[in-house]
């Protein structure tokens, strides 16, 4: 008997230690199936926004060899695979001296939104680059150029990037990376078929700019020909329901998160079917659709999150043949047109 509980004893002392081991374990232990419970940065946010810097140095040089490009490296244009070198890289020939700077060190990637000039012409600039082993592996770039088609256009010596994305929050104004995407996912949901309901949190002061002019905030001496027009401020357009044409908002990736700055940079195409020229309003107005026949925009947009709610947002899209695919986005896809 006596050799029995000692036996038990000893049994119980080792399984209260595995316990407490168990509980002194930090909260972000490896998880089963993770390599590390250790986050490795090989770049961190400086590191990244000096990558972006000579990133557009180099592409107002019409130079790839001006910045560390891995060979490997895949870029994009509007969503079409080419070589780096290729495209834009042969018609920029300036770059604006300020622009919106976005960074995740926990991904790796960063992001640009400007003005660029082809030849002298100006066009609205969205680019996100990855970095691996100190060599930018991935481009994507959404430019926007000044065509016939109606689509917001700001004028190039007026634009402004919003201080607020580069402040860094209190931490009572901070979320998670996984609520910050929530909240962005929020208002793709408010956007698609929008009918007057709104799932996303807007602050007061809410702001957008699409393609350097604003659309929230009324516009100069009236008649600007945007959606501030009928109403002003990001809750209020959508409450309207005036942006009902958007039948879905589709591959849409969240590929920069700063929690620190409470910012998101997404990816996604804005599906128009155009079923439809015209619909009504939740004033008793009507809208008519500025294209005729089915659409797309495709787009990358940052938005900065405080305390939960959207305060500012700022996108550069342009207009792309409808249901038009971004190799980028892997995975589920959101392109059935039965939908």
């Amino acid at each position: 008997m006596t050799s029995l509980l000692k036996t038990f004893t000893r049994h119980a002392m080792l399984a209260g230690a595995a316990l407490l081991g168990l509980a002194a374990m930090p909260a972000n232990a490896q998880l089963p199936g993770q390599p590390s419970a250790v986050l490795k940065i090989d770049c961190d946010r400086a590191c990244l926004i000096g990558f972006v810097r000579q990133y557009m140095g180099a592409l107002a040089k019409q130079d790839p060899k001006a910045v560390a490009i891995a060979p490997n490296a895949r870029f994009t244009e509007n969503n079409v695979m080419i070589p780096v070198g290729k495209g834009l890289w042969r018609s920029v020939n300036k770059v604006a001296d300020t622009g919106l700077e976005v960074a995740d060190p926990e991904t790796g990637n960063a992001a640009w939104f400007g003005v660029v000039w082809e030849h002298d012409q100006p066009a609205y600039y969205a680019m996100r680059i990855h970095v691996t082993r100190g060599r930018i592996d991935e481009i994507e770039t959404v430019v926007h150029r000044k065509t016939g088609l109606p689509a917001p256009f700001g004028p190039i010596d007026k634009v402004a990037h919003d201080p607020e994305f580069q402040q860094v929050l209190a931490p009572t104004e901070r979320r998670s990376r996984e609520r910050l995407i929530a909240v962005a996912q929020s208002y793709f949901n408010t956007v698609e078929r929008n009918d007057g309901a709104v799932f996303a949190p807007f602050t007061e002061d809410c702001a957008r700019l699409e393609n350097g002019i604003s659309t929230t905030a009324p516009p100069p001496g009236g008649g600007g020909g945007n959606a501030a027009d009928i109403a002003t401020g990001c809750r209020n357009q959508f409450l309207l329901g005036i942006y009902y044409i958007n039948k879905r908002v589709r591959e849409r990736r969240f590929p920069i998160v700063d929690t620190e700055r409470g910012v998101v940079v997404a990816s996604g195409f804005f599906d128009h079917d155009n079923s439809f020229d015209r619909y009504p309003i939740n004033n008793g107005g009507e809208m008519k659709t500025a294209l005729k026949w089915p659409n797309s925009i495709t787009l990358l947009e940052a938005f900065r999150v405080k305390d939960s709610q959207i305060q500012r947002i700022e996108v550069v899209f342009t207009y792309v043949p409808y249901a038009m695919h971004n190799p980028w986005a892997v995975g589920r896809q959101y392109s059935e047109l039965g939908q």
